[in-house]
Parts: structure tokens; sequence; C-alpha cells
């Protein structure tokens, strides 16, 4: 099946010694391969976040045993589309934008809210949570809520972020993500369980 060359400069120009039918399949070949490789970082980042998010659950048991604390994980605010069919299964769209992922309170009464985030790439970007994240951590944090941000990096190192020093990335640290260095002053200790609250 021959291939419709879509910018035949292109093709000659990353391919000079090929025909462009060779180039355009080398170049769909190539999409495909790319195209391929997204699909596995997105089950690889899926996967990722589901495991620390088990790890802050076992933290959380650990601390509500303890009577440290009482936080759970925020469900996520979606809407049945149809009925529940025999195997229990049913369509829904997320109703809303996504809330910061947990929110409790702490032995003394106070509030507690954060966000978890993993990366792989050794860096984490403040564009990783949502405006409407943001905007709840901001208010949290105004009315005297303990809020910050749990960085989790390739599932090795845990940081806790305090919500001032995530909300101003760009003044503390010149750009709007924060690299391993930059994290380390706010590492937590993971014994058998992330230590967020010490």
């Amino acid at each position: 099946m021959s291939k419709t060359i879509y910018n035949e400069a292109y093709y000659t120009e990353h391919y000079p010694d090929q025909t462009g039918g060779t180039a355009a399949v080398k170049v769909d070949k190539e999409r495909e391969q790319e195209k391929t490789r997204r699909v596995l970082q997105g089950k690889a980042n899926r996967s990722a976040g589901k495991m620390l998010e088990q790890l802050i659950d076992a933290a959380c048991q650990y601390y509500a045993r303890h009577g440290k604390a009482i936080i759970h994980k925020t469900p996520e605010p979606v809407r049945v589309l149809g009925k529940v069919d025999r195997a229990g299964r049913f369509q829904a769209c997320f109703e809303k934008k996504a809330q910061p992922d947990y929110k409790g309170c702490l032995r003394n009464g106070k509030a507690i809210v954060f966000e978890a985030k993993n990366s792989e790439s050794g860096r984490i970007a403040k564009s990783r949570l949502t405006d409407q994240q943001e905007e709840i951590l901001q208010q949290f944090h105004e009315m005297g809520a303990v809020s910050f941000v749990l960085v989790s990096l390739n599932l090795q190192a845990f940081y806790c972020v305090p919500w001032p020093v995530w909300a101003d990335m760009q003044r503390n640290f010149g750009h709007k993500h924060m690299t391993p260095e930059e994290l380390e002053p706010f590492r937590v200790q993971y014994n058998e369980v992330i230590r967020f609250l010490g």
C-alpha cells in the first residue's frame, strides 16, 4: 500500500537519498513507533501514579493507627451516563475538574490538604497542578490548613513541598519547576511508609 507524500520538501530534507515513497514509509514507521512509545509511557505513568497512591494510602492508615491524623483520598466527582450492567459496570464522565488528592484532619484539629505527583523526568513542573487544584490549595492555606504538594521522583525519593514554596516557584527558583537539588530541603523519609507528617 503506497502512502501519500504530504510535504515533499520535509521528506527530501530529512531523507535526501531516498525516493519519496520510501521516505514516506519511513516517516510513517517513525510516527507509529512514537505513538507506541507514548502509549507505553502513558501506561507506565498511570501505573506509577497508582503505586504512589497506594504508598500514600498506607501512610494515611499508619497515621490513623497512631492517632496522628485522619486523611482520606478525595473521590473524583463523576456523573453516571447510563445504566449499570449486570457486571456492575457503567459509563461515566468527570463532572468537574479535579480536587487536590487528599484531605483530612490532624490530631490538633487542623485541616490538611495536599496533592500528590510523581515524576519520571528528574524534575517536577508547576504546571502539573490544575488551576482549580492550585486555587483550592491556596484557599485552604489562607484558612490555616496544612497545605502542600507531595512529590515523588521515580517512586524512589519523596518530598513534602509546602504550598507557599510551590505557589511561588518562579520567584523562589527562577523557573517553574523544581530540580532534585531544589527539592532536597523538603525530602521526607520512606521507612515502611512515606513519613510526610514526620
